[in-house]
């Protein structure tokens, strides 16, 4: 295979973890750091390997330079002497350029999947922030919904307050319905109850993603 099929290859391979690098930064969480490793010495040695060829391109452009071309012993023995001086000083890949872009993804991929976590915890803010009960001001945990004005409460707060004044009416401010509330007016919220699973749910893997975000950090 020739020299420009085998760098042509490793600009493949290069890509291809380049992709798993931003997976692996946005995605995984306990096991982020060990496999971005992973992906590091994977790209460490895709580094080295051009890095050698081109220290021993130009050994040999060098040996070619000093030494009488039909004298193919000196020439050898000239870019062995070449190689063998220049590879130490250049076979440092740390701040080579695959390098730097993988780093670059890695952290561009972190700072997406906190923005992300930051968007959704607001999410689920205003979620419980429309599950207050409007006559305690406290989360509800068993909604009932008002059938005529469509209003949600605690069921408990409601039956209270009805069974104290029987003309209550709706407690929610600038509520249309001028009516006393009735008990039979009154009917279990399954729907709300639902979204109100699903929400405790979502803010439980989000705690466990934050937790798990900031111990890679």
């Amino acid at each position: 295979m020739a020299d420009s099929d085998l760098a042509e290859l490793r600009k493949q391979c290069i890509t291809s973890l380049y992709l798993c690098t931003d997976n692996v930064s946005k995605y995984l969480d306990n096991e982020k750091e060990a496999e971005f490793t992973k992906l590091k010495s994977y790209v460490e040695g895709y580094c080295l390997q051009e890095a050698q060829q081109d220290v021993a391109i130009q050994a040999l452009e060098k040996a070619k330079r000093e030494t009488d071309n039909s004298n193919v012993d000196t020439l050898q023995d000239r870019f062995t002497a070449n190689l063998s001086s220049m590879a130490g000083k250049r076979l440092n890949v740390k701040n080579h350029p695959y390098m730097i872009e993988l780093t670059k993804r890695y952290q561009k991929g972190q700072e997406q999947a906190r923005q992300n976590l930051e968007e959704s915890d607001l999410a689920i803010t205003e979620s419980l922030d429309q599950h207050i009960d409007p006559i305690t001001k406290r989360p509800i945990s068993d909604p009932v919904k008002n059938t005529v004005c469509g209003h949600v409460y605690e069921r408990e707060s409601i039956i209270n307050l009805i069974k104290r004044k029987s003309s209550t009416k709706c407690p929610v401010a600038g509520c249309g319905n001028r009516g006393p509330i009735l008990p039979q007016h009154l009917i279990s919220d399954e729907e709300l109850k639902f979204r109100m699973t699903l929400t405790q749910h979502s803010t439980m893997i989000h705690e466990r993603s934050v937790t798990n975000l900031d111990d890679t950090m």
